[in-house]
């Protein structure tokens, strides 16, 4: 399944735990320890075929607040990231430069965050993230205005929490908002997310391929496309996983498959 807007313009798709902007609670039918310790990644290398093949970096800078002061990515891709703050840690704007420079700047609404930015096309482009009962983002609507001011609804994408805060389903829904198009399917096991104390707007956006929007990590996903009256499995992916005694992935093999064709790809990621 494509995700287009800013999954698509960040190159590859919540709020910390302790950020007042989007708090997330704790299961009704799950005990949560308490977290002592921020989990902070520090960079992720990416290797094409074999562990040693490191093709990209991934950089992450902390202000001293402890947020996300800026991402860096390098190597195949190379294009950064920086984030402005409000006092009460909201993020505020992230400004993209690579071969153009995109200013996405916030909005918070009881309901949603609006997200507004400018693509290259000189597009204007509008992304409602709107929250659940818990706080969690489970809708992602985008709205593109071309140069000549019509506007198109480009994406609807619907998220589906399953009672350990991990996203069972991804629907892709049509303009009218009620037929589904195409949909993902994740599966997981016990571990813990690297990206769980991360800004959760941070999560989503800029870090999409490797589906950190929920508690713990993926083990599965199927992509599946609308096709006539049925749909058709796009693409699959499998994860597996070297944790560390925390639970935290050291690093993780993924396994690609589409058109019986599959491809394998090494994600190594460190911590501070």
């Amino acid at each position: 399944m494509k995700l287009l807007p800013l999954v698509t313009i960040c190159a590859l798709f919540f709020i910390s735990c302790d950020d007042p902007s989007l708090d997330q609670q704790g299961d009704v039918d799950e005990i949560v320890d308490p977290i002592e310790n921020l989990m902070e990644l520090s960079s992720i290398q990416i290797a094409q075929g074999t562990f040693n093949n490191v093709t990209d970096n991934i950089d992450l800078v902390y202000n001293n607040d402890g947020l996300v002061a800026q991402v860096l990515f390098t190597g195949t891709t190379s294009v950064s990231y920086n984030m402005e703050y409000a006092s009460n840690n909201r993020l505020e704007t992230i400004t993209k430069v690579d071969v153009n420079t995109v200013i996405y700047n916030f909005t918070y609404d009881e309901d949603f965050v609006l997200v507004n930015f400018t693509d290259s096309n000189g597009d204007e482009v509008e992304m409602q993230l709107f929250t659940d009962t818990q706080n969690r983002i489970n809708r992602v609507l985008t709205t593109v205005t071309d140069v000549s001011g019509v506007a198109t609804q480009s994406e609807d994408l619907r998220y589906l929490y399953n009672a350990n805060f991990n996203v069972d389903r991804i629907n892709s829904l049509a303009f009218n908002g009620f037929t589904v198009n195409a949909y993902s399917e994740l599966t997981y096991e016990f571990n813990n997310n690297p990206f769980r104390d991360m800004n959760d707007v941070l999560r989503l956006l800029i870090f999409p391929e490797f589906v950190p929007y929920t508690r713990y990590v993926p083990i599965t996903r199927e992509n599946f496309t609308a096709a006539s009256s049925s749909f058709t499995l796009e693409n699959s992916f499998s994860f597996i996983y070297t944790l560390r005694e925390d639970e935290f992935p050291s690093s993780r093999e993924v396994v690609k498959t589409e058109s019986g064709v599959s491809t394998t790809t090494f994600e190594i990621f460190n911590y501070l």
